[in-house]
């Protein structure tokens, strides 16, 4: 019952290391996943390594990509991905109304 700050779950991070080591081979960029990705049925949180090609460097890399407080220079380990929202003005009516009996 104690909360605590995210560790990116270095456990696992340790034992796919380990793993890797062990069957002689080097790690992927997405094969160690977290706890809280195993558990999101969305699929909305990604981990990896940046330094190769990965779900999440593609992630980092993309324009709508920020960092909580980034404009404090903070260097933040997560980003978060902005939403994609449709300014179009013939067609922002149209969502307005269709979601508008919901």
């Amino acid at each position: 019952g104690v909360m605590e700050k995210c560790t990116y779950c270095v456990q696992r991070i340790q034992n796919g290391k380990i793993a890797a080591r062990r069957e002689g081979r080097e790690l992927t960029g997405d094969e160690i996943t977290t706890a809280c990705q195993d558990a999101c049925p969305t699929d909305a949180i990604v981990f990896g390594d940046l330094n190769m090609e990965s779900r999440v460097k593609a992630g980092h890399d993309n324009p709508r990509a920020y960092e909580m407080l980034g404009e404090l220079n903070v260097k933040a380990r997560t980003r978060y991905l902005a939403r994609v929202r449709n300014s179009h003005p013939a067609l922002a009516g149209e969502a307005t109304e269709e979601h508008a009996g919901h």
